[in-house]
C-alpha cells in the first residue's frame, strides 16, 4: 500500500475481513474474504480471499462502483463513502477452469478509516 493510500477496514455480512484502499478520490484496491462461493455443479468451493486492484472514481455524494479481476473471478464493490465510513455491497462471480459459473452471495460491507 502506498503512503497516500487510505485504508477503510471492516467486515462483510458474513463476518469476513474487508479492506478498501482509497487514493486521490478513487477506490484503487479491495481485499475481501468470501465465505460462500458456490458453483453450478461442483457446489461450494469457498472460502476464498480475493485481492484486486484497479481504479474507480468516487463521484458526487461519495458513490463509486469498483469492478476488477479476470473473468474467472471478478469482484464488484458498489458503495458510498461519507464521514470516514464506507457502506456498500460486494459480489464475486466468474467461471472456473471448466467454464462452470460460480458466484458469491451479495454481501453487505461496512468499513471505516
Amino acid at each position: 500500500m502506498l503512503a497516500d493510500t487510505v485504508p477503510y477496514r471492516g467486515h462483510t455480512s458474513e463476518g469476513r475481513r474487508v479492506v478498501v484502499e482509497v487514493r486521490a478520490h478513487a477506490v484503487v484496491g479491495v481485499l475481501a474474504g468470501i465465505g460462500h462461493y458456490g458453483c453450478a455443479t461442483f457446489g461450494e468451493i469457498g472460502p476464498l480471499v480475493v485481492h484486486e486492484t484497479g481504479r474507480a472514481a468516487i463521484g458526487a455524494g461519495g458513490r463509486f462502483r469498483f469492478a476488477a479481476g479476470e473473468p474467472a473471478r471478478r469482484l464488484t464493490l458498489t458503495g458510498r463513502i461519507s464521514r470516514g465510513r464506507l457502506l456498500g455491497t460486494l459480489r464475486v462471480q466468474g467461471t472456473i477452469a471448466t467454464g462452470q459459473r460460480c458466484r458469491s452471495d451479495t454481501l453487505h460491507v461496512r468499513a471505516s478509516r
